[in-house]
């Protein structure tokens, strides 16, 4: 399976169950990977998920949009925030490629992104 690049207009990480509060962010150098293994994102430094470490990604619309990437453990959560649909629904699939846990607000919009391309 390939590997999907892209650039987050910003990247953020919190506390799990505390919204519009980053305790980190970047918006120079802001990075996303996604793998067959895991995700890889860069907020300060690069943190690396593997899928079977995620509880959940979830979609938001918050001053954008964010995946939100939320580990089984720890305290922490992991935001990629994109300005729109064209730069998120690539990224939405590449997740479900790799069998990431998405919930169901990401799962409709990728299906609702799919339906309009086809």
């Amino acid at each position: 399976m390939a590997v999907f690049e892209v650039r987050p207009m910003a990247t953020f990480s919190g506390l799990r169950g505390v919204p519009l509060l980053a305790l980190s962010h970047n918006a120079l150098f802001p990075a996303l990977t996604v793998g067959p293994l895991g995700v890889v994102i860069r907020v300060i430094r690069s943190h690396e998920l593997r899928y079977d470490e995620i509880d959940t990604v979830t979609l938001k619309w918050m001053l954008g949009h964010q995946i939100t990437f939320v580990p089984r453990s720890g305290v922490r959560t992991f935001i990629a925030s994109f300005a729109g649909e064209a730069a998120l629904a690539p990224v939405l699939a590449a997740l479900q490629q790799h069998g990431a846990p998405l919930d169901a607000a990401a799962l409709t919009r990728l299906a609702s992104a799919s339906s309009r391309s086809a």
